[in-house]
This record gives C-alpha cells, structure tokens and sequence, in this order.
C-alpha cells in the first residue's frame, strides 16, 4: 500500500515538469478540516471546496493533490505553476513565495477538559504549575520551550496529534496547546468526543494568518487571475460559506 502511494506521489511531481503551461495544480496536504478522505474514499473539506470554487473563475484549467506538506512547499518553490492551499505566513517565508490572499487565521490555545474544572490559567506562567502537552517538532513546542515549560516536568511532547489528544483525555497532561478547530477534528479521528473540551487560554504569539500562495517562477499573470477569482469568492459570499461549512469562522482582515 505505502509503495503504491509514493509511486503515485512519484507520478504527481513527474507530471509538474511536463504540465501545459496553462494549467495550475493546487497543491494541499491531509489535515482536517481543509483536506482529508472520508471512509468511503472521497476527498472533502475546505481546500476541496476552494479548488471546486476557483476553477470556473480561471482563464486556465486546475486541479487539486496532496502530499507531504513538506514536499509540497519546496516542490512549489522549485516550479511554476503550483498554488500551496492554506500555506502560514511566517516572517522566514515572506520573501519566497507570492503571497495571493489570505483565506484564514490560525490561533493556539490551551486547551482542558471541561470537567477539569481547577485548570484555569490567565497567563503562560499560571501555566506551569500544570502539565502542558505538544507535537515534538512543532513551532508550538519550541515556542513553550523558549518560555520556560521543561520536558518531563510541565512539558509532554508527542509524536502525532492522536497521542497528545490520548494524554488529555487519559488526564496524564492538563493541557494540550492546538488550535481548536482543527483539533476537534483531531480528538474525533482519536476516538474521543471534542464536545468534553474547551479553550481556555488564547496564546496570540502563537497566532498566525493562512494564505494561498504560490512560488517565485509563477507567471504575474497567473497571480493576478489567482488573486482576482478569490475576490470574487469573498465579495459574493461563497469563500465565508465555505468556511462555515466546516465549522470555521472567516476574518475580516482575509483579503
């Protein structure tokens, strides 16, 4: 199964150095609620919908694919005509990539059970007097590092998101630090119900804006026909009802 993938993936990049000019891939990776499968095979969520959305308005023919997201952004800084779909704008990336328009806003949280009702913090230092957990690897890891959180002491890293939503939920940690609307998807993938959690302190270092962009070599006016087709998304509506469609809430400054 796993060959079968990567020769797919394979198949994919091959196809980029030979696509017609006048075609666009839109490139996503596996993370609900913008792209994942569902059980009967069939690919959904926000990206899905924007790809859908996008494509009557190009003057050029698209498609939509996924792979690592890794892969993803430096196969698009190395080719034209590769769109990244909900790629974060960090200040490391603002000279690298055409930046077409912002489509969302990502926020972290501290996120606890309901029912654990004595874990209420105001601050990061409220914080680490309780169990805080992460993703090993993650921005969000380092960031609680460099404010002092210690593995093994107030800091639990993880491999996957199932593992740090199994420490929540088991009460080995009182904290998970995620964005919660992606999470809830996450905790309901882990096998438990997202309606038993909350966020309860809102981390603003931690937050950050989700654009569609694209590399240096794509032709400006493909940029200039990117960017006016999601215009027309948010000036009629459909860019907010896709977004409400998947439980997430457009922001003004999405532009």
């Amino acid at each position: 199964m796993f060959r079968s993938i990567w020769i797919f993936l394979l198949l994919i990049v091959s196809s980029f150095a030979f696509a017609s000019s006048n075609h666009v891939y839109f490139l996503t990776e596996v993370t609900p609620p913008y792209y994942w499968i569902n059980k009967d095979g069939k690919a959904q969520g926000v990206n899905v919908d924007l790809a859908n959305a996008l494509e009557p308005l190009l003057p050029f023919s698209s498609s939509l694919e996924h792979m690592p997201w890794a892969r993803a952004v430096q196969e698009t800084l190395d080719n034209p005509n590769l769109v990244l779909l909900s790629l974060l704008k960090t200040p490391n990336r603002e000279d690298e990539f055409e930046w077409i328009s912002s489509v969302n806003h990502m926020q972290a949280s501290l996120i606890r059970l309901k029912q654990k009702e004595t874990a209420h913090v105001n601050s990061l230092d409220d914080a680490k007097q309780f169990r805080v957990g992460s993703i090993r690897g993650y921005g969000s890891a380092s960031f609680l590092q460099q404010e002092g959180f210690e593995e093994n002491k107030n800091l639990a890293l993880v491999a996957e998101p199932a593992l740090l939503w199994k420490l929540l939920y088991m009460e080995r940690i009182d904290f998970a630090l995620a964005n919660f609307e992606t999470g809830k998807y996450e905790i309901s993938d882990a096998g438990f119900n997202p309606n038993d959690a909350t966020s309860e302190y809102v981390i603003e270092a931690l937050g950050a804006d989700l654009f569609v962009a694209t590399g240096l070599k794509t032709e400006q006016d493909k940029v200039s026909s990117l960017k006016h087709a999601l215009s027309i998304l948010k000036a009629n509506g459909e860019y907010a009802r896709i977004l409400k469609k998947w439980g997430l809430e457009p922001i003004e400054s999405a532009h």
